[in-house]
């Protein structure tokens, strides 16, 4: 079979430039860096709804839905966490209805539709008889979940992710949550606000609390969500009223706080879900050649 020979000075260029059109679309796909896109939930005051908040300023993005089943009951979520080595996200529902509280919950980021695992059953409940749920949830990186109870103390569990039940790890000495945020760090360190005014670590092992600093809270709340964006630490303050404000903000390991913006009132849960993006090095190298190729052809 005979192979036709390139004669337009066109096809030469194109031919020319293939070998750098193949190594700019390889290092396009090969070398990606991480962006990560912010989830929030909304329990406080009102049903669950799902969102994505824009990470720099807190502000709502996306409306995504109600956090709805397949039989359109509402599921109000106090803590989100999505699974590093699966990718997906995890809920724990709040109790402003018995019918569906204290229970970890499976939920479609694209649709919110939300998919009952089963009750932490902590055997904790309040004395009108609510069920203690998480009032966060937070991974670490090999898979492993883990809450901070809203009743009985902020106390530190091991979350079973294909039954939901928990298990206490130890006693923190504190007797009440308000906010009871969480978050693991690349590091492995868990980090937590159990109450308005503290801000901490728990120990893995024993869940003893040590105090850090008393963070600063732009709306007067308690932080009800932690979450990690790399080595970055988020966090939701959640504040107090009927307005139920929130605000986004940023702390170091110091405890200092940076106030980012004001976010969806009742907001109560965050998490960051990572996607993989091209490099722009890589993506520019790509349209530069391909802007070569069209001025070769108009020449």
């Amino acid at each position: 079979m005979k192979h036709q020979a390139l004669t337009s000075p066109f096809q030469r260029s194109l031919a020319s430039l293939f070998p750098l059109l193949a190594l700019a679309f390889g290092l396009t796909v090969g070398r990606q860096t991480q962006a990560a896109a912010l989830y929030g939930a909304t329990s406080a005051g009102g049903p669950g709804e799902l969102f994505t908040l824009n990470p720099a300023t807190g502000a709502m993005l996306t409306d995504v839905g109600p956090l709805n089943d397949l039989l359109s009951v509402n599921y109000p979520i106090t803590g989100l966490a999505f699974n590093p080595i699966t990718g997906l996200l995890y809920g724990s529902t709040g109790n402003s209805s018995l019918a569906t509280a204290a229970q970890l919950v499976s939920i479609n980021p694209a649709t919110a539709q939300v998919t009952v695992i089963g009750a932490f059953n902590t055997g904790v409940v309040n004395s009108g008889g609510t069920p203690a749920t998480m009032a966060d949830l937070g991974f670490d990186s090999s898979g492993n979940l883990y809450g901070v109870a809203s009743i009985g103390g902020p106390q530190l569990y091991s979350i079973n992710i294909l039954t939901g039940q928990a298990t206490l790890i130890g006693n923190t000495g504190l007797t009440s949550t308000t906010g009871g945020g969480l978050a693991i760090s690349p590091g492995g360190t868990f980090y937590g606000t159990p109450t308005s005014g503290r801000f901490g670590t728990y120990n893995s092992g024993t869940g003893a609390y040590s105090n850090i600093a008393n963070p600063a809270k732009p709306v007067g709340g308690a932080y009800a969500a932690l979450d990690f964006d790399g080595s970055t630490l988020y966090g939701l303050d959640l504040g107090p009223g009927p307005a139920l404000a929130t605000h986004l903000v940023t702390i170091d390991p110091a405890g200092v706080v940076t106030d980012l913006g004001a976010s969806v009132n009742s907001l109560d849960a965050i998490a960051f879900r990572s996607v993989p993006v091209p490099e722009p090095s890589s993506a520019a190298l790509l349209l530069a050649l391909g802007g070569l190729i069209l001025a070769r052809r108009r020449k």
